[in-house]
């Protein structure tokens, strides 16, 4: 689950020929949550998800400092992810039940290299289509979500990332490799570009990620385009694609709208998976509102024709508090 850790407090500084920090923030939620229909529709009698209370906890470790000739450098732990949660790419991170909840990263005026638990460079460049948040996540794990996951994961789930920035423009590529040998790694490409039209905040990315594992052959292609009006409006467009040697296509699209108005936002968003044979269709609604102080009061809900991948059913809802420290 993707959480925007807003407040953070140093632990430790100190100083010499060059500076280094220790910080920690955290992000707390408390509420319930509840869904319909099979948690698993393909093991009949499997129970429904019955509403309950939920809280969960993230803390995050950021380490950060520069050399004397002006070399930036740091890492992040994520303490919630070394308790045991599985990495989960619908969700938003990398893919499968590996663990690698740490990265590294250096940057100069050659641009920034990062290693670890990070974004390939699809990821980086393509935006995400939903607004706001929810404790379960509903409104961005229906059956018609997609998070520009690319192929990050494919493997061990520890990616490194080169990126530069110039003007409104950034570029990456990064890598991902197979440790046991037997596939080639996964390699990507991404450009994205902001910029300011008339008051309105525009974004537009490209992103490109290709493995080969035996005979087979697999690539992801996606973009997003973005626009945030100044009169609290903003809608978000993103199209995906991925290719597997002999098995066609799988294509995505999405679309979601939100609007802010001082401390309320509402979202609403709807994508669609073109399986071929079949079309995957869901959509979600989520409400903000922000109470000051790091609380923010949250309810989202997700409809689709099959299973959210927040495990709680096809229909999910959720409503509480999210806190950050």
């Amino acid at each position: 689950m993707k959480k925007i850790l807003l407040a953070t407090t140093a632990l430790v500084g100190f100083a010499g020929a060059a500076a280094a920090e220790v910080s920690l923030s955290g992000y707390a939620e408390i509420g319930i949550a509840g869904g319909s229909g099979d948690i698993d529709p393909l093991t009949p009698g499997i129970q429904e998800f019955d509403t309950q209370f939920w809280n969960d906890i993230d803390v995050t470790v950021t380490l950060s400092g520069e050399s004397d000739s002006g070399l930036s450098f740091g890492a992040t732990i994520d303490l919630d992810e070394l308790n045991g949660d599985s990495i989960d790419a619908t969700g938003g991170g990398n893919a499968g039940p590996k663990e690698n909840d740490s990265s590294v990263w250096v940057s100069g005026s050659f641009g920034k290299v990062t290693l670890g638990d990070t974004d390939g460079a699809l990821d980086w460049a393509v935006s995400e289509i939903y607004t706001g948040t929810a404790i379960a996540d509903d409104h961005s794990t229906h059956a018609g979500a997609y998070w520009n996951t690319g192929l990050d994961g494919l493997y061990d789930g520890q990616v490194m990332r080169y990126e530069y920035s110039f003007g409104d423009f950034g570029v990456a590529v990064s890598a991902e490799l197979d440790d046991t040998g037997t596939g080639d790694p996964v390699l990507g490409l991404g450009l994205k570009w902001s910029g300011d039209m008339n008051g309105t905040e525009v974004s537009a990315g490209i992103g490109y990620q290709a493995a080969s594992i035996g005979a087979f052959d697999v690539d992801a292609t996606a973009i997003s385009l973005g626009a945030k009006m100044a009169n609290g409006f903003s809608a978000n467009l993103g199209w995906a694609s991925y290719d597997l040697t002999g098995a066609g296509d799988i294509d995505w699209w999405g679309l979601g709208l939100a609007y802010t108005t001082g401390a309320l936002t509402v979202g609403a968003n709807y994508g669609s998976y073109d399986l071929g044979a079949t079309d995957v269709d869901g959509w979600g609604l989520v409400v903000n509102y922000d109470l000051g102080g790091g609380a923010v009061a949250m309810f989202g809900y997700g409809d689709g024709d099959f299973n959210s991948s927040n495990g709680h059913g096809d229909k999910t809802w959720s409503a509480g508090l999210g806190l950050s420290f």
